[in-house]
């Protein structure tokens, strides 16, 4: 397999996490994804949420010690560390944000994992890597930044026969109301559930789950704006910038939608 080199292009999806990152971490998680809750009455911890839905890709991955996983997308590392710590498997993360990956690396150390997790400045869109070099790819709620069908070959492309490839992707409301965005400052899209048997088809791969899980990560937005008034204050003192500059920046970044579900995607390479 050969080392990540390759230099991504446009920096906006980067610079969105350079200048989200910070609030995130202090009023979520080290895991930049949705909480995934049981039901109305489920009181975990939004680290245990987030946790909770990690935990459910990892039983999808299917993977074990010697097993080598690609994790497209990986933020800060979180995901990619619990991967290897549950499974023995070896990762690599690749991100966009050089930040990013100096965070993860760090992490890393710091779970005496570097020797089995490593992170990487790449595009998942076109990665770096030779055919067939993973066992498994895993895409956490980072497909959505992506321009889909070419994400979805060169995950299929880096994948061995029969390897699996895990995602979650941001669908839009079941109303009718989204619609794409041509802003080049927009860094998410949104696709329906509806067309991701075509788009693994397209991309060669099978398809083995569909799930819609929004029932279950509804309350993300609501209890993310919790923890961002909890952290207002430590956060502006700390950073010198008011929270509302970072959700202004933010929010012209992302899809002008009410609201926003999930849903899990689950292939293989025959």
């Amino acid at each position: 397999m050969t080392s990540p080199s390759a230099v991504p292009p446009d920096g906006t999806v980067s610079d969105y996490y350079s200048t989200l990152g910070p609030l995130l971490q202090m009023a979520w998680d080290d895991n930049f994804h949705f909480g995934y809750w049981d039901g109305p009455s489920d009181t975990s911890s939004v680290q245990e949420a987030t946790d909770r839905f990690t935990d459910l890709l990892i039983e999808r991955l299917r993977v074990g010690p010697g097993d080598r996983v690609l994790d497209a997308g990986c933020g800060i590392g979180k995901p990619a560390l619990r991967v290897a710590s549950a499974t023995g498997a070896h990762v690599v993360g690749i991100t966009i944000s050089e930040l990013q990956v100096k965070q993860a690396t760090e992490s890393a150390r710091i779970d005496q994992l570097s020797d089995r997790v490593s992170f990487h400045y790449a595009d998942a869109m076109a990665t770096p890597f030779d055919d067939a070099s993973f066992d498994a790819v895993l895409a956490f709620e980072s497909i959505n930044h992506m321009d889909r069908p070419t994400a979805l070959r060169e995950m299929a492309r880096v994948l061995t026969s029969g390897g699996r490839l895990v995602l979650t992707d941001v669908t839009p409301p079941s109303d009718g109301s989204y619609r794409p965005e041509d802003d080049p400052k927009v860094v998410t899209s949104l696709t329906r559930l509806a067309d991701w048997p075509g788009l693994i088809s397209d991309a060669g791969l099978t398809l083995d789950e569909l799930t819609d899980v929004t029932e279950h990560t509804k309350d993300t937005a609501n209890r993310m704006i919790d923890g961002i008034l909890r952290c207002r204050r430590e956060f502006e003192q700390r950073h010198g910038v008011s929270v509302q500059e970072v959700l202004d920046a933010a929010k012209s970044a992302l899809p002008t939608v009410p609201s926003a579900g999930c849903a899990i995607v689950v292939a293989h390479k025959p």
